[in-house]
Order: structure tokens, then sequence, then C-alpha cells
């Protein structure tokens, strides 16, 4: 039988690999790791599941699944190195937060309702900061926010009443901006910069105003 609340911590001076699997419904992962490479593994199945990785002094990599109703996850990395992070989230109610300090590439992808996901990338130097945020069902809410010399950021929603905001701030930026759905909002676009701005919305956003 599993421990209903399964906390796992690995500190390291070089290297850290975390694996968590659960299939309760009231369980919850906490996975912190410090070290020169760091990689964690996070599959959730159930209902009211919770998650959180903190990555930090180095590079890292984070592959966190959640199939089911009402889950969070919150992903931390920082450090000079990289970091790279997916999280897939499926069911309703479902929090995303990523916050990346590095070079770094994200991606998060909701399928549900009422979902809703935040993506932060900080880059310093010439460091490169690459995101994919995709949301598929209704009145979901997305932000993306990066910072640094080079920013390539693509959202992507599918449904009705979704509501989106890019904000980036370097050198060079590039954003992919795409709604399907009827009573999308008002698009919110910040760039300081080099400026790339692609817009697709699809049906019409004043439906049921």
């Amino acid at each position: 039988m599993r421990n209903p609340n399964l906390c796992l911590m690995l500190v390291l001076a070089a290297a850290a690999f975390g694996v968590a699997a659960q299939a309760d419904p009231s369980s919850s992962v906490s996975i912190q790791q410090i070290g020169a490479v760091a990689r964690a593994s996070i599959t959730q199945g159930g209902a009211g599941n919770s998650a959180a990785v903190d990555q930090s002094n180095g590079s890292g990599e984070v592959d966190l699944v959640q199939d089911g109703s009402n889950n969070q996850a919150s992903v931390t990395q920082s450090g000079a190195g990289y970091g790279h992070a997916v999280l897939s989230q499926s069911g309703s109610d479902n929090q995303a937060s990523l916050a990346q300090a590095g070079g770094n590439i994200a991606s998060i992808e909701q399928r549900g309702s009422g979902n809703q996901a935040s993506l932060q990338q900080a880059s310093a130097g010439a460091g490169a900061n690459q995101a994919v945020l995709s949301q598929v069902g209704s009145f979901n809410a997305a932000s993306l926010t990066q910072t640094g010399s080079n920013n390539t950021a693509s959202q992507s929603q599918v449904g009705v009443g979704d509501s989106q905001s890019v904000t980036q701030a370097g050198d060079n930026n590039h954003a992919t901006y795409n709604q399907v759905g009827n009573g999308l909002p008002d698009l919110a676009v910040r760039q300081t910069g080099g400026m790339t701005v692609s817009i697709t919305q699809t049906a019409s956003p004043f439906s049921g105003h």
C-alpha cells in the first residue's frame, strides 16, 4: 500500500535524480535537488494531487505528469546552467507554476476547464529562453513572462472564454499567439527590445458579449 503522503528530498553536491509515481488521490510530492546536474520525474494519477520540485546550483531537468482533478504543480529551477521542464496536466481546475533562471526550455500543457498556468523565465547574459504553453478547454488562463537576451514564446489556447498574456523583455523577442474559440478576451502582448509577433484568433471574439 502506498503512503498517501510521499515526500522525497535529495541533496547532493554533484548530481541528483528523483523519481516518484503515485495513484493515491490525496498524495503529495516534494523534491528538492541541489547539485551540478539534477533530474526529476513525477507521475501522479487521481484527484487532489500536488507536486513541487526545487532545483538549484546547476542544470536541471523535470518531467511532471498529472492525470486527474484539482492538481497543483510548482517547479523552480535556478542556477547558472540550463533548465529543461515539461509539465502536463489533465483534468479540471489545475494550476501550474514554472520559474526558471539560466538557459531555459519549458513546456506546459493543460487539458480541461478552469486551468491556470504561469511560466516565468529569466536568462542572464546571452542565454536564450524558449517556452511553449498550450491549453485545451474552457475558461483557462495563461501568463508567460520572459526576461533575457533572446526570447521565443509560443502560446496556444483552444476553448471558450480563455485568456492569456505574454510579456518579453530583452534584445530579441519572438512571440506566437493563437486562440481558437468564442468569447475570447482582448489580447495582451508586451515586448521591450526586438519585436516579432504573430497573432491568430479564430471565431468571433465578441460572441456572447
